[in-house]
């Protein structure tokens, strides 16, 4: 794809895994992504981690962070509000989509918040994990990704790291793509979507809808960030959640539509949106919203 210029029209982050994202003007960059970004997660009695697949309902906790604290809170009124200072205790080993990693639990109030706030919804203790390595500056807590993948793709030399996020520190996605997947659903008589429904890092516009999949490196236009797009998302379940009301109002859409739109041969009926990134260079930085981005 020849050099192009893209701008970055949002910023993203959801601190607590599968809960509401926060908007942001400005975010940091660190080597496992935006700073603050799936820094928590819920689990089930068992210790797997929840997601909108099993719960939907988590959409709708919207999540405030400020300097001293992060707020929690519920559709219903309830809050919680948590220390950013990480909690103290044993590792809790958990796992993201069979790749282990390991938390510390927030305690017994989250515990209880988390109970009340899903009662109805899903009848097992739930426990709130905070990164490990937020408290333990330990080698061993990094939660190593992609190291196979990035070898078959001929980036050997790539060390990635992220926190709880599925399997790659950053998500970009773009508007006019969005707006293609939204004419398609008007065609078929559906209902459009906002672009929460896709959980994105960076949202980018000035590129044609879907180009981004052919992006191989975003670069930070007067700065020193680079991505790597390494990775086109495919698309699951989740998309159908309403990411405002946790509820899932079409049981088919925008999933449906988004696999007649792929934009790769032999798809074989998945569906892409976005693309996966890992940070090459720029840790420490910043990306703010209005950044130009060159393309490649």
């Amino acid at each position: 794809m020849a050099r192009t210029a893209a701008r970055l029209a949002e910023l993203w982050i959801y601190p607590v895994k599968g809960f509401a994202g926060i908007d942001l003007d400005e975010a940091g960059l660190t080597s496992e992504g935006l700073a603050w970004d799936r820094r928590w997660m819920m689990v089930d009695a068992e210790g797997r981690f929840m997601t909108q697949r099993r719960l939907p309902a988590m959409a709708a906790i919207r999540v405030q962070l400020t300097e001293h604290e992060l707020c929690l809170l519920a559709p219903c009124g309830r809050q919680i509000h948590l220390p950013l200072t990480p909690p103290q205790g044993p590792l809790v080993e958990t796992k993201v989509h069979g790749d282990p990693c390991f938390g510390i639990d927030e305690g017994e109030e989250v515990s209880a918040w988390l109970e009340r706030v899903f009662e109805g919804q899903w009848k097992t203790p739930l426990r709130l994990l905070r990164f490990a390595r937020d408290a333990r500056v330990e080698q061993a807590l990094l939660r190593r990704v992609g190291e196979q993948r990035f070898e078959q793709m001929g980036r050997s030399e790539v060390i990635s790291h992220t926190g709880f996020a599925d399997g790659y520190p950053l998500l970009i996605a773009s508007r006019v793509s969005l707006d293609a997947l939204n004419q398609a659903l008007l065609e078929r008589g559906a209902r459009t979507v906002e672009m929460t429904r896709f959980r994105p890092n960076l949202v980018i516009e000035g590129l044609p809808a879907f180009a981004e999949h052919r992006v191989e490196e975003f670069a930070q236009l007067g700065g020193k960030i680079r991505l790597w797009a390494c990775k086109p998302c495919e698309r699951c379940p989740v998309v159908k959640v309403d990411q405002i009301s946790g509820e899932i109002p079409d049981r088919a859409e925008p999933l449906a539509t988004l696999m007649t739109l792929s934009p790769f041969d032999g798809s074989g009926g998945r569906a892409y949106f976005g693309v996966n990134a890992v940070v090459l260079s720029g840790s420490g930085g910043k990306l703010r919203v209005g950044d130009r981005l060159r393309s490649r």
